[in-house]
Order: C-alpha cells, then sequence, then structure tokens
C-alpha cells in the first residue's frame, strides 16, 4: 500500500510538473519553414491558391486517415473556404487576402477556438520559386499548448510538419506540370483553299528519327534569328507567322528536308542565309493542335492521313506547320499549332 501511495504520488507531481511546463509555453507563436521549389512561380502559387488541391499535398492526410473535407461554394481566391472532421475534431479554414503570385492570407480555426493565421509567401529566385509557409496565434489555448509542451515546443509540434507539407507540394506541383506538358488535344481536320503565298527561312537536311532534343535546338537556333530578321526590316507583328516548311519527310530513307521561319503576310525579302518557298495556291487540309511543341504531333498527322483517306485525297507533296501563339504567353497545353497538307 505504502509503494502504491509513493506511486500515485509521483504520478500526481508529474502531471502537475507537467501542466506546469504547458503553462509555461508561450501563448504566441509564428513558426515557419521554406523551401526553393523547382516549379514556376504560377505553377506553385495557383496549387496552394486552391484549396482542392490541399488533400494531395497537406501531411496532415498522411497521418489521420479519418479526415473528411467538406469544401465551400468557392475554393480558390479570397472567399475559399472549407471544412473537415476528424478523430481529433472539427475544423476550417478561409482565404482571406490574396496578392497573385505573392501572397495568401488564411484564417484557419480548430474547434471553437479562435483563428491561426495562416500566410503563404511566393518569390522568384534562381532555381525555381521560395515558398514561405508562416503560422502564427497571439492567444493559443492551454490545451495546444500542452500538445506543444509535449511535442518539444512550438516550434517542434509545427516545423516539421510544414516542412513535410512543402515536400509534398513540391512532388505535386512538379507531377501537375509534368501531366500538363505531355497533355494536347487536336481539332477536327477541315478541307482548305489555299492562297499562294511566300515563305522565306532557313534550310535544313537531317533524318525523319532526329530526337526531340536536336529538333528543338534547329528551331531555338532558327527561329529567333528569323522573328529578328522580320523586326529589323520593318515588319509588326501580323505581317508574319512562324512556321515551318517540310519538303521531305521519308520514313523508309529516313530523309527530311524543311525550312524554318516566316509565313509573309507582307512582302520581304529574304535575309542572309534565308531561302524562299513559294507556297501553293489550291486545295489543302488542315488541323489545329493544341499543347506543347513535339506532344501529339504524331496524332495530329494520323488523323489528317485517315481524313484524306476517307475522303480519297492525295498528298500533293508539301506540308507545313504555323505556331499561332506565343508559348511563353499561353498554358502549355494551350501552344497552338496549325498543320497544313497540300492536295491534288
Amino acid at each position: 500500500m505504502k509503494f502504491l501511495k509513493y506511486l500515485l504520488l509521483l504520478v500526481l507531481v508529474l502531471v502537475i510538473g507537467g501542466l506546469v511546463f504547458a503553462m509555461m509555453q508561450p501563448s504566441e507563436y509564428d513558426i515557419s519553414r521554406d523551401k526553393v521549389i523547382k516549379a514556376p512561380i504560377a505553377d506553385v502559387f495557383n496549387t496552394v491558391n486552391d484549396l482542392k488541391s490541399w488533400e494531395e499535398w497537406g501531411p496532415w492526410h498522411d497521418d489521420d486517415s479519418t479526415i473528411v473535407v467538406t469544401y465551400g461554394d468557392k475554393t480558390v481566391g479570397v472567399g475559399a473556404s472549407d471544412s473537415w472532421t476528424s478523430k481529433d475534431g472539427p475544423g476550417n479554414i478561409k482565404t482571406v487576402k490574396v496578392l497573385p503570385n505573392q501572397l495568401i492570407e488564411q484564417k484557419m480555426q480548430m474547434g471553437d477556438y479562435n483563428p491561426i493565421d495562416v500566410i503563404w509567401s511566393f518569390k522568384e529566385v534562381e532555381g525555381g520559386t521560395e515558398v514561405s509557409w508562416h503560422m502564427k496565434e497571439t492567444q493559443a489555448p492551454f490545451s495546444f499548448k500542452i500538445f506543444a509542451a509535449m511535442s518539444g515546443g512550438w516550434d517542434a509540434m509545427l516545423g516539421p510538419m510544414e516542412a513535410q507539407g512543402l515536400d509534398n507540394l513540391e512532388k505535386v506541383v512538379q507531377e501537375r506540370i509534368k501531366m500538363t506538358q505531355n497533355s494536347f488535344r487536336v481539332g477536327e481536320v477541315t478541307s482548305v483553299d489555299l492562297k499562294g503565298q511566300k515563305f522565306i527561312g532557313y534550310y535544313h537536311k537531317g533524318r525523319t528519327d532526329m530526337s526531340h532534343e536536336e529538333m528543338t535546338k534547329l528551331f531555338m537556333t532558327s527561329l529567333p534569328k528569323a522573328g529578328m530578321y522580320a523586326v529589323k526590316s520593318g515588319l509588326k507583328e501580323g505581317d508574319y507567322t512562324p512556321g515551318s516548311v517540310y519538303t521531305k519527310w521519308d520514313e523508309e530513307t529516313k530523309e527530311a528536308e524543311f525550312y524554318i521561319g516566316l509565313l509573309l503576310h507582307k512582302n520581304l525579302k529574304p535575309g542572309e542565309g534565308m531561302k524562299v518557298v513559294t507556297m501553293p495556291s489550291g486545295k489543302g487540309v488542315m488541323v489545329d493542335k493544341y499543347g506543347n511543341y513535339g506532344t501529339g504531333d504524331m496524332e495530329a498527322h494520323a488523323k489528317i492521313d485517315q481524313y484524306m483517306k476517307a475522303n480519297k485525297l492525295e498528298y500533293n507533296g508539301l506540308v507545313w506547320e504555323l505556331y499561332m501563339n506565343d508559348p511563353t504567353s499561353v498554358k502549355p497545353q494551350d501552344i497552338q499549332t496549325d498543320i497544313y497538307y497540300a492536295v491534288k
């Protein structure tokens, strides 16, 4: 009995000591973690700004399978909200301020306690986007202070969670970018009337099985040079369309001959090293493809081939592509390439 009495006394001392230690924890905290995510700032910002994405990277979902999220009428931008239930109780979050690609401020509430301030900041840096995730409070409830004491302090309790969340966020953002870059869509093939036009460009001879990297290098060299020549010659946007013309593409011999340059809508003599290709007038077919350069091209050409066979059309020896928008000003899946075939 005496041993039991001492044991109970020891437990009481430990409990009281724990409570005293918890009371000594500060009621105010501001915990943050930073990470440079290897991705464009818009992709990182847009992912965090969409509350529906949080289930993909939120570290609490790894630890608690009982979480059930209910979304508000709005999930992106100011006014976005959601709520949840879990074994640890209910909670909710609401976005209260947004500065695109710079800042997101939110209020997160656990149960009936006062809201916690959640602040995200974003900055472009060399190698990607620096993201800072802050959580702060000035009047932390006693029960939270107990958890903090048991964890070794506020930083030890919240910091690792933020760090894990940022690691998860990077994986989700990069996977989304990869999926977007590989996505494409092809429109319907249509018959068109071609009018004779002039194309000026740089001649290239290669193989049909050139790697994507090799082909990209040729385009990255020739297209900017052609564009600079047009601007220096006084042409404006709308006076030309960047493109490429294929005069030979033989899958049996693997031989390819093509020009990279500009389809002219205003007269311009070719610059040094450039040649003129006279575009045909008459009948043709075309299809528009949306997606990164090199992605979905085979599918687009196959669709034209099926259309020509179904309509008993015969290829007339010339194929060209026109690049209809600036790839730096649209999403990868919205980069437009119009593909033309001359037919007999």
